[in-house]
C-alpha cells in the first residue's frame, strides 16, 4: 500500500474507534505487551524509541526501563490519546513522526517496532534499518514485533521484518521467537 493509502486507512480505523485493535482490553494485546516488555530486557535504558506507539498502551509499559523515551505515531487522531495516557512523564515525549522521513536526530539504545512494519513499503523499511545503523548506539538492541497473519497490506509481518534484518546487517540477531499469533525479533546493533 503506498504511504498516502496506509494513512487514510488508519486514519479510517482511528476515526470510526479510538483503539480498533484493543489495546487495553484484548488479552492478546496485553500478552504481547508483556512479552514485549521482557524482550526488551529490564533497563535501564538511556534512551528509546518507539515507533508507532498508537494509543500509547505499549509506551507506558516502555516507559519505567527508561531516562528517556521518545514514542512516534504517524495518525494525528491517535496522538492526543498516547499523549494524555503519558501525561505526568516528563521523560516521555509523544511526537508525529511519519516513518522513515521524520525520525529525529536520537541515538537510540533501544527501538521498538510493534506491529507497524507490515504498513510501510520495502523501501521504507531499508531507510528505517539504515537510521537504525546510523543512529543506534552501539550495542543498542532491537525489538520487531509482526503479526503472523494476514495483514491486508503488501507485506506480511514475516516479509517485513525479513527486510528490516537484511538492512541491518551490522547487528546481531537472536533466534525468531515464535507466539500464537505474532513473532518477536530481536537484534543487538554492534
Amino acid at each position: 500500500m503506498p504511504l498516502e493509502e496506509t494513512l487514510d486507512h488508519l486514519r479510517t480505523l482511528y476515526a470510526a474507534d479510538p483503539d480498533p485493535w484493543r489495546h487495553d482490553q484484548s488479552r492478546y494485546e496485553r500478552e504481547k505487551h508483556t512479552r514485549t516488555v521482557k524482550a526488551a530486557g529490564d533497563g535501564p535504558f538511556r534512551q528509546v524509541v518507539e515507533i508507532g506507539c498508537g494509543t500509547g498502551a505499549l509506551t507506558a509499559r516502555l516507559a519505567p526501563l527508561c531516562d528517556r523515551l521518545t514514542a512516534l505515531e504517524a495518525v494525528p487522531e491517535v496522538l492526543a490519546t498516547a499523549r494524555v495516557r503519558m501525561e505526568g512523564q516528563g521523560h516521555v515525549t509523544v511526537a508525529p513522526a511519519v516513518v522513515p522521513h521524520d525520525l529525529p536526530e536520537l541515538s537510540p539504545d533501544l527501538v521498538v517496532l510493534s506491529e507497524v512494519l507490515y504498513f510501510l513499503t520495502p523501501q521504507d523499511i531499508a531507510a528505517l534499518g539504515g537510521w537504525i545503523g546510523t543512529r543506534a548506539a552501539p550495542g543498542a538492541r532491537i525489538v520487531a514485533v509482526n503479526w503472523t497473519g494476514d495483514t491486508g497490506h503488501a507485506l506480511g509481518g514475516p516479509e517485513a521484518v525479513d527486510l528490516l534484518r537484511q538492512s541491518l546487517t551490522h547487528a546481531t540477531w537472536e533466534p525468531q521467537v515464535i507466539f500464537p499469533g505474532h513473532v518477536i525479533d530481536c537484534g543487538t546493533c554492534r
